[in-house]
């Protein structure tokens, strides 16, 4: 389908508003460093180091565009590193504006040295990486776009980059013209507190939220433990696929504090992504229990599906609109089988679906449903073909503690 010329300004537009906001709410270390450049730098040297800042945005922006969104949770893994690798950087950049605020001056600064600091320390940037293609992807899934209104959006949506940063130079050039050395030489030593300070942030406060991230999986793998929802043996998932490990989850669900706490934590992820939900919808009989209590946590009223005939419909008179929002929840996710019927199911009704949740992701994140996707406790657990099954090729055999039929 072809786009018209009107609905292509408008998306480009949207995009650029969208980006724009994004670079003021998002200012942080680069665009004071970009500020603090400009004072003694002309527009025509950091203009360069403006195209690095801008490439980074392009290469997180196609990942977006093109839903390679294994790529993206690969790098948000290593975010502990980046955290520590850029943290370090602003330091020692904060304590050389201390020490010898004409570092900046120098040719390190210039060029090809000027790009690459720029462009390094933007794509291990955490404003970045979470920034921009959550919000972006967030965007998409939002206005339902297909590939053609992404690339128009986005091009909108990355122009911001350069526009907004020209204009941070064209604001220092102007205010550095009449500063006197002085002025200069307390804006560096202000410059490198307030670098410093960020560089520390980035190393410890990841660390901290690291440790609060990894506390709440271990409650939930414990929680798992503790009510023998962890099972260990030799399995038949409702996919087909055989397992050593099955998440009987709804050994925990029958506790209702439990299950209420679980449909918070989980909520959780959802109001702090600012992702706007009108109806949880879940798949029978696993996410049935889990979606009522998402559904309680959003405030928000949740229905399910069922399989009839082997065919996933919405029954007992459940209805949805077309302007609806909709959330899939489920309590387990493998292949992600049962989701994607839950998501054909809503797309014939005509619905948007805004984000997948779940309290296990066995997948560790592989499986791809094009929008975002949250989860309690995220591990890669093995699975096995039947035919392939070393289980199987054992003697043993696979037993259903649980099924979709």
């Amino acid at each position: 389908m072809m786009l018209t010329s009107r609905e292509s300004e408008k998306l480009f537009i949207d995009g650029l508003k969208t980006g724009l906001l994004l670079e003021i709410g998002g200012m942080g270390p680069i665009c004071l460093l970009v500020f603090r450049l400009s004072l003694s730098l002309p527009l025509t040297k950091l203009i360069i180091g403006i195209i690095g800042i801008t490439l980074a945005d392009i290469i997180y922006i196609s990942l977006a565009v093109f839903s390679i969104s294994v790529v993206i949770k690969k790098l948000k893994s290593y975010q502990r590193v980046f955290d520590v690798v850029v943290g370090t950087v602003l330091i020692i950049v904060g304590v050389l504006f201390i020490t010898a605020g004409h570092v900046v001056d120098s040719p390190s600064f210039q060029g090809r040295d000027l790009f690459l600091w720029l462009f390094g320390l933007n794509i291990a940037n955490p404003i970045t990486i979470l920034f921009i293609t959550g919000i972006f992807s967030l965007e998409i899934s939002k206005r339902n776009m297909d590939l053609k209104k992404s690339g128009v959006f986005a091009f909108g949506f990355l122009l911001a980059t350069p526009i907004f940063m020209i204009f941070v130079c064209l604001v220092g050039s102007i205010i550095g013209r009449f500063l006197p050395s002085t002025f200069v030489h307390i804006i560096n030593v202000v410059m490198g507190c307030v670098l410093v300070i960020l560089g520390i942030r980035s190393i410890i406060k990841n660390r901290e939220m690291n440790k609060m991230h990894n506390t709440i999986e271990d409650d939930i793998r414990e929680l798992f433990k503790v009510n023998s929802a962890l099972l260990n043996g030799h399995f038949k998932l409702s996919s087909g696929l055989h397992s050593d490990t099955y998440f009987q989850s709804a050994l925990i669900l029958q506790h209702p504090k439990e299950a209420e706490r679980l449909g918070e934590e989980l909520a959780k992820k959802i109001k702090e992504n600012n992702i706007k939900v009108d109806v949880v919808v879940s798949p029978s009989i696993g996410g049935i229990v889990i979606g009522q209590e998402m559904g309680r946590a959003l405030s928000v009223r949740a229905i399910f599906t069922e399989r009839v005939d082997g065919k996933v419909l919405l029954r007992r008179g459940f209805s949805l609109s077309d302007n609806e929002k909709v959330l899939v929840v489920e309590d387990v996710i493998t292949t992600g089988l049962s989701t994607r019927e839950v998501i054909e199911v809503l797309k014939v009704i005509g619905v948007q679906v805004v984000a997948i949740a779940s309290l296990v992701d066995r997948s560790a994140g592989k499986v791809d449903f094009g929008v975002p996707r949250f989860s309690l406790l995220s591990l890669e657990i093995k699975n096995y073909k039947e035919e392939n099954c070393l289980m199987c090729k054992e003697g043993t055999i696979a037993i259903k503690p649980g099924s979709r039929k």
